[in-house]
C-alpha cells in the first residue's frame, strides 16, 4: 500500500446535513475490515430508509438507518471483525453492510438519499495519509455540540482511530495532547502541546520507566504552542545490555479531553557504551559476494539483532529483517543479501532492507537500535586499508580487537584473511602470533588422484607478524620449483591454502616428499620470517 496523504473535499454545505461523514478508513490494519463513520446533527433521533453509500464505482441500498440525537454511526462490511480488531464504547451503532470496497490510492465517499440525492461526500487522496491511521474530519466542541469544518486530516488518536467515538481532530476549551517519547541518537523527547481553544497553565509531567519516574514542569502553553522536554539516557538508569522498556509519559493536566493526558510506548534501549561495537565492515565485495556489518556483543546477555538499524551517511536506513542472536563475546553479521549464508553459519546473520550502499570511497556507519537509539558508529574511508594491499576490492576492514573504539583510525586495518573477511567469527588481525611459527600439511600423505579420498592437503602455518606479504611455494626436496600456492598475498597471523598435488601447469605430480616454503614480509618493519614444512604425495 501507498502511504496516505488526504485532501478532503466537501461537496453539499455541512450545516444544512442532518447525516454527515465524520471519519472513515481506507487502509486498516490486517483483520480490521474498512468502514465509514457518519453522525446525525440533529438534537432528534433519525430514520432513514434506503439511503445509499458509494465510492466512485459502485453504490450499496442500506435498507434501515436508525441513529440516535446527535449519534454516531459505523458502517462496515464485518462488524464482528471490527470490534474484535479494534476497541469500540458499548453503546456504538453499527450497521453492517456491503460496503464498497475503498481504493487505498484515491477515492470518493458519499451518501445519498432513496432518490440518489447527494447529501454529503468527501474525497481523499492517499499520499498525504499516514498508513493504518483513520481519516477524521476536524470540528469545535462548545458545551457539548459539535459544529464540523470542512477540514480532514489523519487521526491523533493513541488506538489510530476514534471510530464511533467523538474525533481527535475535534477541537476543546481545554485539551493538553501528551505526545509518545521517541527516540534521539542518546536522548528521549517528549512533546507536550495545547490543542485547545483556551491558554493553559503550567503542569507537572513525568515519565515513567523501568521503575523510575522523572519530573518536570511545563510552561504556560497558548494555543497551538508546544513545550519539548529532552532527557538524556544518562538521566535513566539502565542495565548493560540492550532492554525494551515501556515508557509512559503523563501529565497532571484537568482538562476536557484525559486521553490526552497519558502515552505509552515500548522502546528498545541502547547497552552500555562500548559494549556492543561495530567490529568488521565490507563496503566492496566481489561480484557473488555482498557488503556485511559485523556486530561485538560484549555484554553478558544474548542479543537479538531484529529491527537493528544500520544507518549511512546519506540517511538511508536498513533494517534487520530477521532473528539473528548473538551469544555474549560473539559475532553477528548485517549482511545486504544471502550470499552471506556460504560464510557464516545459520542464525548468525540477518539480511537488512532495505540494502546497504556503503561508499566504498568515504561514508560513515551507525549502529542503532530498532527504536532508533544510537548503539555505536564508524567513519568508514577506503584510506584507512592497509598501504602494501595492492587492492581493498574483496577485502573487509577489522578491528585489532573487538573493544576498541570504532571511531579511532588505528583500531582498523585491512583483512589478512584469505577469503578477504572474517564474517562471524574472530578477526585475523586478533588472533595471538605464535611465538616461533609454525606450520603443517593435513593429511599428509595425501592423492593426487582427483577420483580418491584425501585428494587435497591444507597447508596451515602461523606467522610472527601481525600483518605481511607472504609467499607459499612448493619444491621437491632437491629445492626444484614446483609450484606457487600463493604470490605476494596480503596475510594475518595465521592462515592456509589449499593443495592438490598439482604442479604450475596443472599436471599431477608423483607420488613422493614435497616441500612446503613459507616466506613473509613483515608490512612494517619488513622484517623476513620463512618457514616450512614436508607433505607427502602417496599412491
Amino acid at each position: 500500500m501507498t502511504r496516505l496523504i488526504l485532501s478532503l473535499i466537501i461537496s453539499v454545505a455541512t450545516s444544512s446535513a442532518q447525516l454527515i461523514i465524520t471519519e472513515v478508513h481506507p487502509t486498516p490494519s490486517a483483520g480490521e475490515p474498512e468502514w465509514v463513520e457518519c453522525v446525525n446533527t440533529t438534537s432528534r433521533s433519525l430514520v432513514l430508509r434506503d439511503h445509499l453509500i458509494c465510492d466512485t464505482r459502485t453504490c450499496v441500498r442500506v435498507d434501515l438507518l436508525e441513529i440516535p440525537a446527535r449519534g454516531l454511526v459505523v458502517l462496515t462490511r464485518d462488524a464482528s471483525a471490527l470490534r474484535e480488531s479494534r476497541w469500540l464504547p458499548r453503546d456504538a451503532v453499527m450497521i453492517e453492510v456491503a460496503l464498497p470496497s475503498l481504493n487505498n490510492t484515491t477515492d470518493r465517499v458519499e451518501v445519498r438519499d432513496d432518490d440518489s440525492v447527494l447529501i454529503d461526500s468527501m474525497s481523499y487522496d492517499v499520499r498525504r495519509h499516514v498508513r493504518g491511521r483513520s481519516i477524521e474530519r476536524a470540528g469545535d466542541d462548545r458545551n457539548g455540540t459539535v459544529t464540523y469544518a470542512d477540514a480532514w486530516s489523519a487521526s491523533l488518536a493513541r488506538d489510530s482511530a476514534t471510530c464511533g467515538q467523538q474525533n481527535s481532530r475535534v477541537t476543546r476549551e481545554h485539551d493538553l495532547y501528551c505526545s509518545q517519547a521517541t527516540a534521539l541518537d542518546d536522548a528521549i523527547l517528549v512533546d507536550v502541546r495545547n490543542v485547545g481553544r483556551s491558554a493553559m497553565p503550567s503542569v507537572s509531567i513525568e515519565i515513567q520507566t523501568g521503575g523510575e519516574v522523572i519530573r518536570a514542569m511545563t510552561g504556560e502553553l497558548d494555543s497551538e504552542m508546544t513545550w519539548t522536554w529532552k532527557v538524556p539516557l544518562t538521566d535513566l538508569a539502565m542495565k548493560g545490555g540492550p532492554e525494551e522498556r515501556l515508557v509512559r509519559v503523563a501529565t497532571s493536566a484537568e482538562d476536557d479531553r484525559s486521553v490526552n493526558d497519558t502515552s505509552d510506548v515500548m522502546l528498545t534501549f541502547p547497552p552500555s557504551k562500548g559494549t556492543v561495537l561495530i567490529n568488521e565492515v565490507l563496503a566492496d565485495p566481489l561480484s557473488g559476494s555482498c557488503e556485511y556489518v559485523e556486530v561485538w556483543n560484549g555484554t553478558t546477555d544474548t542479543i537479538d539483532l531484529l529491527g537493528w538499524i544500520i544507518e549511512d551517511a546519506s540517511g538511508l536506513r536498513s533494517i534487520a529483517t530477521g532473528s539473528c542472536f548473538v551469544l555474549p563475546q560473539e559475532f553477528g553479521v548485517l549482511a545486504s543479501d544471502t550470499s552471506i549464508q556460504r560464510r557464516v553459519e545459520a542464525g548468525g546473520w540477518s539480511i537488512v532492507r532495505p540494502a546497504t550502499q556503503i561508499n566504498s570511497t568515504t561514508d560513515m556507519l551507525v549502529l542503532r537500535t530498532p527504536s532508533g537509539f544510537v548503539v555505536d558508529s564508524m567513519s568508514y574511508t577506503g584510506d584507512r586499508h592497509h598501504a602494501l594491499l595492492p587492492s581493498s576490492k574483496g577485502v573487509s576492514l577489522e578491528k585489532l580487537a573487538p573493544p576498541l573504539l570504532s571511531n579511532e583510525l588505528l583500531s582498523w586495518t585491512s583483512s589478512g584473511d584469505l577469503s578477504g573477511g572474517t564474517p562471524g567469527r574472530p578477526n585475523s588481525m586478533s588472533q595471538a602470533p605464535g611465538l616461533d611459527g609454525r606450520m603443517s600439511a593435513v593429511p599428509s600423505p595425501f592423492s593426487s588422484d582427483p577420483g580418491r579420498r584425501n585428494s587435497t592437503t591444507v597447508i596451515s602455518w602461523t606467522q610472527p607478524f601481525l600483518q605481511a606479504i607472504a609467499r607459499v611455494g612448493v619444491r621437491r626436496p632437491d629445492g626444484m620449483f614446483v609450484t606457487d600456492l600463493l604470490n605476494a598475498e596480503f596475510i594475518s597471523r595465521e592462515g592456509g591454502v589449499v593443495w592438490n598435488g598439482t604442479d604450475a601447469m596443472g599436471q599431477r605430480l608423483s607420488p613422493g616428499p614435497y616441500v612446503v616454503v613459507l616466506e613473509c614480509v613483515d608490512a612494517a618493519s619488513s622484517a623476513v620470517y620463512r618457514d616450512r614444512c614436508l607433505v607427502i604425495i602417496g599412491e
